[in-house]
């Protein structure tokens, strides 16, 4: 077993599909969830004593950055290796640009949510417009800063396959935008091609190249790597 391999544990919960290792965060280290427009609760919530920060999209900790993040291997073959250390290093290597292409893609997926709630979510609804009133002067909503107040990065998914012999890897993040799935970015060493919840696309029992396409026909930003054509 490699030396990046003694780094993790088995997942208690799926032991023969998941090997978690906690380290330092490698980008994004300052984002975190300061606002959840849908949610006027959001600022009054508590960390829960017994259970404490997690990775759940709906877990207050979200306001605070944190040093540290998950990295997770995905395996349903059992084979924990080569892939996940290349695209792991790969990530190490090339931080910044990976970094710009997320900020690319959350703004993307910030500006479709911020759409959706001014033109269909806030007129008919009284209470998130008094929410919104007391939020909107705080961020520039229009510009790519305001992802540093609506996403933390939390975790990093390593699959064993992908293109070529780096494997996929996904960027799981808490959202102030969707606090029941939060937001999974799958991408491809520094290429984005596609988002989904947390986990899912990363984390399916399925090829992914096809959810990939599966989720590329209805949603691909401009700057995505698409596979619909392979």
């Amino acid at each position: 077993m490699s030396a990046f391999l003694d780094n993790f544990q088995p997942d208690p919960d799926m032991p023969d599909i998941r090997r978690i290792w906690r380290t330092a965060k490698p980008l994004l280290r300052d984002a975190v969830v300061t606002y959840a427009p849908f949610y006027p609760e959001y600022a009054k919530l508590k960390v829960s004593k017994s259970r404490g920060p997690s990775n759940d999209p709906s877990c207050p900790s979200a306001r605070a950055a944190g040093a540290d993040i998950d990295v997770v291997l995905y395996s349903h073959a059992d084979t924990f290796g080569d892939p996940h250390e290349r695209a792991w290093n790969f990530i190490l290597d090339h931080a910044r640009l990976i970094e710009d292409a997320l900020r690319r893609k959350l703004f993307s997926q910030h500006s479709k949510y911020l759409k959706q709630l001014l033109d269909e979510e806030l007129p008919g609804a009284t209470h998130l417009q008094k929410l919104w009133k007391t939020i909107e002067s705080r961020v520039m909503w229009d510009d790519p800063s305001a992802v540093d107040h609506l996403f933390k990065l939390v975790a990093v998914g390593l699959a064993d396959s992908g293109l070529d012999d780096y494997g996929f890897s996904s960027f799981e993040f808490q959202t102030g935008w969707d606090r029941d799935h939060g937001l999974g970015i799958l991408m491809h060493r520094d290429r984005v091609l596609a988002a989904d919840g947390m986990t899912v696309l990363i984390g399916s029992p399925h090829s992914i190249v096809d959810s990939v396409k599966y989720a590329q026909q209805d949603d691909r930003d401009d700057g995505d790597f698409s596979l619909l054509d392979s």
